[in-house]
């Protein structure tokens, strides 16, 4: 119940002059109190109703107003009450140093009670976005496995119809824009269930020695439907190239990349894939000549959820955050440029300083 009161108190004092307001008008009624009853009450007594009121003040507003009333109450205090009153004087070492007293103590109940609040509502803060995140997570999953199962009765139902034949034309078309929604939509799915093995912390990676080019023909052929109209160029440098990563997870990875520059470039216009060493890294590419990166997002690209300006319609933000998060996972780094001769560039850096000696071949 005290919580639930103290933050209706909270929110209602919100605008900075209700809280300045709420200071002085607590010092104001202190005072009032401590005019009525001083022949009953010493001002030694007094001194401790103005930091009862300081502590709860501190609670309800921020440091600023409440450092205005320490500092209104100890001049009220001092000027009315203590001895000779209406006057700043004071008779003698013991009311200097009880006024000081009441100054320091009025100011360090102040900050310390107001540093608390601060504190609290960092603790409280944290613990709702981890209670949201979870849920976040939570629901991710579920939805996605749930949206799994129709999504293969779906295709099922149209591999089924074709493989029945005596289809017309019209049912073709039809036949095949239900697959490629169905296709998009399992694309989503996928893209959910990484986001929440990421944020869960369950992703697993196999790491093992693997070849850029077993990679980089698996993603191309994963990434085929989404490919109509976009020559493919692939430069991969004569020679093995090896670096321990997962496949299936540097597959995904590589795959998202293509898919991102196949639905943000115009049809026509080429995509490169290549792979090379630098550095003692092998770096895996992706390049197009579309519009490019607009100019301060280069760094914000792999955020989730997040899309650029003028995107297309379509896609929930993923695609890229979970390529950041696959890469990462296994030990290495991605960055997105715009290229010198236009489009955008997505470079993967994955440590290959300990290739494997391969056995020689004999004849």
């Amino acid at each position: 119940m005290w919580f639930t009161f103290n933050n209706r108190i909270r929110t209602f004092l919100a605008p900075a002059w209700r809280q300045y307001a709420a200071a002085i008008l607590a010092v104001v009624v202190v005072s009032a109190i401590g005019f009525l009853f001083q022949d009953w009450v010493n001002y030694q007594t007094l001194a401790m109703f103005y930091l009862i009121a300081q502590v709860l003040l501190a609670l309800v507003v921020g440091r600023w107003p409440t450092l205005l009333a320490a500092v209104l109450s100890a001049i009220i205090w001092e000027y009315v009450f203590v001895p000779p009153m209406y006057s700043f004087e004071l008779e003698g070492l013991y009311d200097e140093m009880t006024v000081l007293t009441y100054c320091v103590v009025a100011l360090v109940a102040s900050e310390l009670t107001a540093r608390l609040r601060a504190h609290q509502e960092t603790e409280l803060k944290a613990q709702l976005l981890s209670e949201s995140e979870k849920l976040g997570r939570t629901l991710l999953n579920s939805v996605s496995h749930e949206f799994r199962t129709p999504l293969s009765a779906i295709l099922g139902a149209t591999a089924n119809l074709r493989a029945q034949g005596g289809i017309s034309a019209s049912q073709d078309r039809l036949i095949g824009e239900i697959e490629s929604a169905g296709a998009r939509l399992n694309r989503i799915v996928q893209s959910l269930l990484s986001a929440a093995r990421l944020q869960g912390g369950q992703l697993q990676t196999r790491m093992d020695w693997c070849e850029a080019r077993d990679v980089i023909n698996a993603s191309l052929r994963e990434s085929a439907g989404l490919l109509n109209g976009h020559p493919i160029e692939t430069k991969i440098a004569a020679g093995p190239h090896l670096a321990r990563m997962d496949f299936v997870l540097m597959q995904q990875a590589l795959s998202n990349l293509i898919a991102n520059a196949a639905i943000h470039t115009p049809s026509g216009t080429p995509i490169e894939v290549s792979a090379r060493f630098e550095d003692k890294q092998l770096l895996l590419q992706v390049a197009d000549r579309g519009p490019g990166l607009p100019a301060g997002q280069k760094e914000h690209v792999f955020d989730a959820f997040r899309r650029l300006p003028n995107a297309k319609p379509g896609g929930v933000g993923l695609g890229l955050a979970i390529v950041k998060g696959f890469v990462e996972a296994q030990g290495g780094r991605v960055a997105a440029a715009n290229g010198t001769n236009g489009g955008a560039i997505f470079n993967i850096w994955m440590p290959a300083a300990d290739n494997p000696e391969l056995p020689e071949e004999t004849l």
